[in-house]
Protein backbone atom coordinates (compact mmCIF):
# COMPACT_ATOMS: atom_id res chain seq x y z
CA UNK A 1 0.00 0.00 0.00
CA UNK A 2 2.78 2.29 0.95
CA UNK A 3 4.22 1.29 -2.67
CA UNK A 4 0.97 2.14 -4.17
CA UNK A 5 0.70 5.77 -2.53
CA UNK A 6 4.35 6.95 -3.91
CA UNK A 7 3.90 5.70 -7.70
CA UNK A 8 3.10 8.09 -9.95
CA UNK A 9 0.18 6.49 -12.22
CA UNK A 10 -2.96 7.09 -14.34
CA UNK A 11 -5.64 5.77 -13.04
CA UNK A 12 -6.82 2.87 -15.40
CA UNK A 13 -2.97 1.83 -14.69
CA UNK A 14 -3.99 1.85 -11.03
CA UNK A 15 -7.46 -0.02 -11.19
CA UNK A 16 -5.21 -2.56 -13.34
CA UNK A 17 -2.70 -2.92 -10.64
CA UNK A 18 -5.47 -3.37 -7.85
CA UNK A 19 -7.42 -5.76 -10.31
CA UNK A 20 -3.81 -7.96 -10.48
CA UNK A 21 -3.17 -7.77 -6.92
CA UNK A 22 -6.73 -8.69 -6.01
CA UNK A 23 -6.27 -11.18 -8.31
CA UNK A 24 -3.26 -12.63 -7.11
CA UNK A 25 -2.00 -11.35 -3.67
CA UNK A 26 -5.35 -11.51 -1.78
CA UNK A 27 -5.62 -15.34 -2.59
CA UNK A 28 -2.10 -16.33 -1.93
CA UNK A 29 -2.41 -17.90 -5.80
CA UNK A 30 0.94 -16.13 -7.21
CA UNK A 31 0.83 -15.32 -10.99
CA UNK A 32 -1.97 -16.27 -12.55
CA UNK A 33 -3.21 -16.09 -16.19
CA UNK A 34 -5.28 -13.48 -16.45
CA UNK A 35 -7.15 -12.56 -19.67
CA UNK A 36 -7.27 -8.73 -20.67
CA UNK A 37 -10.94 -9.10 -21.37
CA UNK A 38 -11.45 -10.16 -17.60
CA UNK A 39 -9.51 -6.77 -16.61
CA UNK A 40 -11.57 -4.57 -18.73
CA UNK A 41 -15.11 -6.16 -17.88
CA UNK A 42 -14.26 -5.58 -14.14
CA UNK A 43 -12.62 -2.08 -14.58
CA UNK A 44 -14.93 -1.30 -17.59
CA UNK A 45 -11.97 -0.09 -19.76
CA UNK A 46 -11.42 -1.21 -23.35
CA UNK A 47 -9.80 -4.76 -23.74
CA UNK A 48 -7.39 -2.44 -26.58
CA UNK A 49 -6.18 0.18 -23.64
CA UNK A 50 -6.32 -3.03 -21.13
CA UNK A 51 -3.48 -4.25 -23.61
CA UNK A 52 -1.84 -0.85 -23.90
CA UNK A 53 -1.50 -0.16 -19.92
CA UNK A 54 0.01 -3.59 -19.09
CA UNK A 55 2.49 -2.68 -21.26
CA UNK A 56 3.40 0.11 -19.82
CA UNK A 57 2.95 -1.39 -16.23
CA UNK A 58 5.74 -4.17 -17.49
CA UNK A 59 8.36 -1.33 -18.34
CA UNK A 60 8.11 0.30 -15.37
CA UNK A 61 8.48 -3.17 -13.39
CA UNK A 62 5.05 -2.82 -11.47
CA UNK A 63 4.35 -6.30 -13.44
CA UNK A 64 5.77 -8.81 -14.66
CA UNK A 65 5.12 -11.62 -16.89
CA UNK A 66 6.14 -15.39 -17.20
CA UNK A 67 6.24 -16.83 -20.82
CA UNK A 68 5.23 -15.33 -24.04
CA UNK A 69 2.25 -12.56 -24.10
CA UNK A 70 -0.38 -15.08 -22.80
CA UNK A 71 1.97 -15.90 -20.07
CA UNK A 72 1.15 -15.52 -16.59
CA UNK A 73 1.10 -11.99 -15.23
CA UNK A 74 1.29 -11.33 -11.39
CA UNK A 75 2.94 -8.24 -9.12
CA UNK A 76 6.75 -7.12 -9.00
CA UNK A 77 8.31 -6.53 -5.73
CA UNK A 78 8.16 -2.12 -4.77
CA UNK A 79 11.65 -2.51 -3.93
CA UNK A 80 11.78 -2.95 -8.41
CA UNK A 81 8.93 -0.38 -9.07
CA UNK A 82 10.55 2.29 -11.38
CA UNK A 83 8.35 4.89 -8.97
CA UNK A 84 8.66 8.26 -11.24
CA UNK A 85 9.08 8.46 -14.95
CA UNK A 86 10.85 11.59 -15.65
CA UNK A 87 10.03 13.33 -19.25
CA UNK A 88 13.23 13.83 -21.61
CA UNK A 89 15.25 17.22 -21.14
CA UNK A 90 14.59 18.87 -24.38
CA UNK A 91 16.90 21.21 -25.60
CA UNK A 92 16.26 24.94 -25.30
CA UNK A 93 16.09 26.94 -28.97
CA UNK A 94 18.87 28.74 -29.30
CA UNK A 95 18.40 31.87 -31.39
CA UNK A 96 21.75 31.56 -32.84
CA UNK A 97 21.03 28.40 -34.35
CA UNK A 98 17.76 29.67 -35.92
CA UNK A 99 18.41 29.61 -40.10
CA UNK A 100 15.86 32.14 -41.23
CA UNK A 101 14.54 30.26 -45.26
CA UNK A 102 15.13 32.88 -47.59
CA UNK A 103 15.98 36.75 -47.21
CA UNK A 104 14.01 39.37 -45.62
CA UNK A 105 11.54 41.20 -48.18
CA UNK A 106 12.80 44.10 -50.11
CA UNK A 107 11.12 47.51 -50.24
CA UNK A 108 10.94 47.69 -54.48
CA UNK A 109 9.84 50.52 -56.49
CA UNK A 110 7.31 49.98 -59.30
CA UNK A 111 9.42 51.43 -62.15
CA UNK A 112 12.10 49.55 -61.17
CA UNK A 113 10.98 46.48 -60.70
CA UNK A 114 12.07 43.39 -62.98
CA UNK A 115 9.02 41.27 -62.22
CA UNK A 116 6.22 44.00 -64.13
CA UNK A 117 6.36 43.82 -67.94
CA UNK A 118 6.76 47.29 -69.50
CA UNK A 119 3.61 48.52 -71.10
CA UNK A 120 3.32 51.80 -72.69
CA UNK A 121 1.19 53.53 -70.52
CA UNK A 122 -2.88 53.16 -71.93
CA UNK A 123 -4.18 56.26 -73.39
CA UNK A 124 -7.72 57.03 -73.64
CA UNK A 125 -8.59 58.17 -77.06
CA UNK A 126 -12.08 59.78 -78.20
CA UNK A 127 -14.30 57.51 -80.27
CA UNK A 128 -14.04 59.50 -83.25
CA UNK A 129 -10.27 58.70 -83.17
CA UNK A 130 -10.63 54.75 -82.81
CA UNK A 131 -9.80 53.17 -85.86
CA UNK A 132 -11.15 49.79 -86.84
CA UNK A 133 -7.89 47.01 -86.59
CA UNK A 134 -9.31 45.54 -89.82
CA UNK A 135 -8.38 46.64 -93.03
CA UNK A 136 -9.90 48.86 -95.09
CA UNK A 137 -11.02 47.09 -97.87
CA UNK A 138 -11.23 43.75 -95.97
CA UNK A 139 -15.19 43.18 -95.24
CA UNK A 140 -16.68 42.81 -91.55
CA UNK A 141 -17.42 39.24 -91.01
CA UNK A 142 -21.08 39.08 -89.71
CA UNK A 143 -22.09 37.92 -86.35
CA UNK A 144 -23.27 34.47 -86.50
CA UNK A 145 -24.99 34.80 -83.17
CA UNK A 146 -26.84 38.00 -83.82
CA UNK A 147 -30.58 37.28 -83.90
CA UNK A 148 -32.46 37.83 -87.35
CA UNK A 149 -35.32 40.25 -88.05
CA UNK A 150 -38.11 40.42 -90.73
CA UNK A 151 -36.15 42.88 -93.12
CA UNK A 152 -33.14 40.54 -92.97
CA UNK A 153 -34.53 37.65 -94.10
CA UNK A 154 -36.67 39.99 -96.71
CA UNK A 155 -33.27 41.23 -97.70
CA UNK A 156 -31.56 37.58 -97.93
CA UNK A 157 -33.83 35.49 -99.48
CA UNK A 158 -32.62 33.57 -102.33
CA UNK A 159 -35.44 31.02 -102.96
CA UNK A 160 -38.12 33.67 -102.80
CA UNK A 161 -40.01 32.93 -100.12
CA UNK A 162 -43.59 35.24 -99.79
CA UNK A 163 -43.33 37.43 -96.82
CA UNK A 164 -46.46 35.57 -95.09
CA UNK A 165 -44.25 32.39 -95.44
CA UNK A 166 -41.36 34.34 -93.58
CA UNK A 167 -43.92 35.98 -91.07
CA UNK A 168 -45.16 32.82 -90.12
CA UNK A 169 -41.91 31.05 -89.68
CA UNK A 170 -40.30 34.11 -87.73
CA UNK A 171 -44.15 33.54 -85.49
CA UNK A 172 -43.18 29.69 -84.54
CA UNK A 173 -39.84 30.19 -83.99
CA UNK A 174 -40.88 32.95 -81.55
CA UNK A 175 -43.33 30.55 -79.69
CA UNK A 176 -40.60 28.07 -79.28
CA UNK A 177 -38.12 30.68 -77.77
CA UNK A 178 -35.66 29.83 -80.50
CA UNK A 179 -34.32 32.83 -81.95
CA UNK A 180 -33.51 33.70 -85.90
CA UNK A 181 -29.72 33.41 -86.51
CA UNK A 182 -27.38 33.21 -89.52
CA UNK A 183 -26.64 29.77 -88.80
CA UNK A 184 -30.22 29.06 -88.48
CA UNK A 185 -31.01 30.62 -91.36
CA UNK A 186 -28.08 29.15 -93.85
CA UNK A 187 -29.49 25.67 -92.60
CA UNK A 188 -32.78 26.56 -93.73
CA UNK A 189 -31.66 28.21 -96.97
CA UNK A 190 -29.71 24.89 -97.03
CA UNK A 191 -32.51 22.12 -96.66
CA UNK A 192 -34.39 24.34 -99.58
CA UNK A 193 -31.95 23.64 -101.98
CA UNK A 194 -32.00 20.03 -101.56
CA UNK A 195 -35.72 20.42 -101.45
CA UNK A 196 -35.38 22.19 -105.10
CA UNK A 197 -33.03 19.32 -106.15
CA UNK A 198 -35.85 16.87 -105.35
CA UNK A 199 -38.32 18.73 -107.56
CA UNK A 200 -39.60 20.31 -104.29
CA UNK A 201 -40.67 23.71 -104.49
CA UNK A 202 -39.22 25.80 -101.44
CA UNK A 203 -42.40 27.62 -100.59
CA UNK A 204 -44.44 24.38 -100.49
CA UNK A 205 -41.73 23.01 -98.27
CA UNK A 206 -41.91 25.57 -95.94
CA UNK A 207 -45.61 25.57 -95.91
CA UNK A 208 -45.48 21.81 -94.91
CA UNK A 209 -42.83 22.25 -92.83
CA UNK A 210 -45.07 24.96 -90.78
CA UNK A 211 -47.97 22.79 -91.48
CA UNK A 212 -46.19 20.23 -88.80
CA UNK A 213 -45.45 22.65 -86.72
CA UNK A 214 -41.60 21.67 -87.83
CA UNK A 215 -39.20 25.29 -87.14
CA UNK A 216 -36.99 23.48 -88.63
CA UNK A 217 -36.78 20.43 -91.07
CA UNK A 218 -34.52 17.88 -93.36
CA UNK A 219 -35.65 17.33 -97.06
CA UNK A 220 -36.45 13.31 -96.31
CA UNK A 221 -38.81 14.92 -93.76
CA UNK A 222 -40.45 16.97 -96.49
CA UNK A 223 -40.65 13.77 -99.16
CA UNK A 224 -41.87 11.59 -96.86
CA UNK A 225 -44.63 14.10 -95.60
CA UNK A 226 -45.67 14.88 -99.02
CA UNK A 227 -45.64 10.63 -100.11
CA UNK A 228 -48.14 9.87 -97.50
CA UNK A 229 -50.29 12.78 -98.52
CA UNK A 230 -50.45 11.68 -102.05
CA UNK A 231 -51.12 8.36 -100.92
CA UNK A 232 -54.03 9.32 -98.82
CA UNK A 233 -55.74 11.26 -101.57
CA UNK A 234 -58.68 9.41 -102.80
CA UNK A 235 -57.65 8.36 -106.46
CA UNK A 236 -60.48 8.47 -109.66
CA UNK A 237 -58.15 7.32 -112.25
CA UNK A 238 -59.66 3.69 -112.32
CA UNK A 239 -63.09 4.47 -110.73
CA UNK A 240 -66.16 3.68 -112.73
CA UNK A 241 -67.38 6.86 -111.41
CA UNK A 242 -66.34 9.42 -112.86
CA UNK A 243 -67.87 11.91 -115.48
CA UNK A 244 -70.98 13.33 -114.19
CA UNK A 245 -69.32 16.78 -113.43
CA UNK A 246 -68.77 17.02 -117.05
CA UNK A 247 -72.64 16.25 -118.04
CA UNK A 248 -75.33 18.31 -119.01
CA UNK A 249 -78.56 17.39 -117.47
CA UNK A 250 -80.94 19.65 -118.95
CA UNK A 251 -79.82 18.59 -122.83
CA UNK A 252 -83.61 18.25 -124.45
CA UNK A 253 -85.44 19.36 -122.08
CA UNK A 254 -88.19 22.88 -122.76
CA UNK A 255 -87.13 25.12 -119.76
CA UNK A 256 -90.46 26.64 -117.90
CA UNK A 257 -90.74 29.87 -116.10
CA UNK A 258 -90.26 28.72 -112.57
CA UNK A 259 -87.15 27.71 -113.28
CA UNK A 260 -87.95 23.72 -113.75
CA UNK A 261 -87.83 21.77 -116.80
CA UNK A 262 -90.05 19.68 -118.93
CA UNK A 263 -90.08 16.94 -121.49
Amino acid sequence: MDGLMAIELSAREMKIVLYVAKATLNFGAGAQRIPATDIAKATHIHPDTVSKAISGLLRRRVLFREGGARGDIGLCDPKEWVFVVEPKQTKPSDPAEVVRIGSAAKQTKTADCLLYSKKETQVTLPSEEITSPLAEDEPAKPQRKAPFGLKQLQADNPHGLTDTLLKDWLALRKEKRAAVTATVWASLNAELVKCQEQGIAPDVALTEALSAGWQGFKVAWIAKRLAEQAQAAPSTANSRHHGFADRSYTAGLTPKGDGTYAF
